[in-house]
């Protein structure tokens, strides 16, 4: 598990994932952006975003290039408090900004970007991703319980015209049953959810799963399927849409709301059909009790 996976250099935060990009549909390095990383490194201009002033050295080997990341110089003799990130996050960052530089094209994407350097505000919330050019900022969750209204509602005060695209783990999706708390702050937003499952860091592995939330006719929440497949067969439009197949997940949304709804209320008939027809057969049995009570008395 990579410690450090994000450097801090010229008042910007930059991510490992910043140095991976697809071109022709293979998933590469991006030759430029790693030998500035090097000679950056080189120079003392890394630095842990922790605040600790610790100088960074970027790892990058040629043969291992899933395992780079950033480490504190040998010779540094303070306290860092820089948050261990998971290898999941990790991998989910890169999978996505590949994902955006496939669909996107552009060369502007930066990763971890702070709102304050979108917007007027001090808040420490950013977007884990931005493209200026095509006014789309993406902001990807691994753990639920950072899933806040005041994050939400921050990040949408200072987008400043940009779209918003909300991402979650689809590792804890499933509910049992129960309300997904988290998850549900995305879909009033966003209509849907969007959950990303990765194999490692490899783009053209990782699946996307577009799910809606409801209660089904007993009053469980259950997790509706919109669509799912490689992510890679995702697309954004012009407008900032997220599209499969040339379809907007808005409008496929809108289709698996009425058909979820249609087969809830046909249950929920059904349901009252069976009552009243039970109660129909009570009072036929009881009508024919009574009948045969009359007859033993005479």
């Amino acid at each position: 598990m990579a410690q450090r996976t994000v450097a801090l250099c010229d008042g910007k935060f930059i991510g490992i994932e910043s140095i991976y990009t697809v071109i022709d549909g293979k998933q590469i390095n991006i030759p430029d952006k790693l030998e500035q990383l090097r000679a950056k490194s080189r120079n003392n201009e890394l630095f842990c975003p922790c605040g600790c002033g610790a100088n960074l050295v970027l790892v990058a080997g040629e043969r291992n290039l899933r395992e780079q990341h950033f480490r504190i110089k040998e010779d540094f003799d303070g306290i860092c408090q820089m948050p261990v990130e998971g290898i999941n996050s990790i991998d989910s960052k890169i999978a996505l900004k590949c994902w955006l530089e496939d669909k996107l094209h552009t060369d502007d994407i930066e990763s971890r970007v702070p709102i304050r350097t979108v917007s007027e505000s001090e808040r420490k919330y950013e977007f884990t991703f931005l493209s200026a050019k095509k006014k789309v900022a993406l902001s990807f969750c691994n753990e639920y319980r950072n899933l806040s209204d005041d994050k939400f509602t921050i990040l949408e005060q200072h987008s400043n015209g940009n779209s918003i695209i909300y991402v979650a783990s689809g590792d804890k999706s499933e509910t049992n049953g129960q309300y997904p708390e988290g998850l549900m702050k995305i879909q009033k937003r966003q209509g849907y959810c969007l959950l990303l499952n990765v194999d490692g860091a490899d783009y053209l592995k990782a699946e996307l799963i577009v799910v809606y939330y409801a209660k089904n006719a007993d009053g469980v929440w259950e997790k509706v399927n919109i669509a799912r497949d490689k992510l890679s067969e995702f697309d954004i439009s012009d407008s900032s849409q997220v599209m499969y197949h040339k379809y907007s997940l808005c409008d496929m949304l809108k289709e698996k709301q009425l058909e979820f709804n249609k087969h809830q209320q046909a249950i929920i008939y059904q349901r009252e059909l069976d009552k009243i027809h039970a109660e129909e057969a009570w009072r036929a049995d009881e009508e024919r009790r009574k009948q045969a009570r009359m007859k033993g008395r005479t």
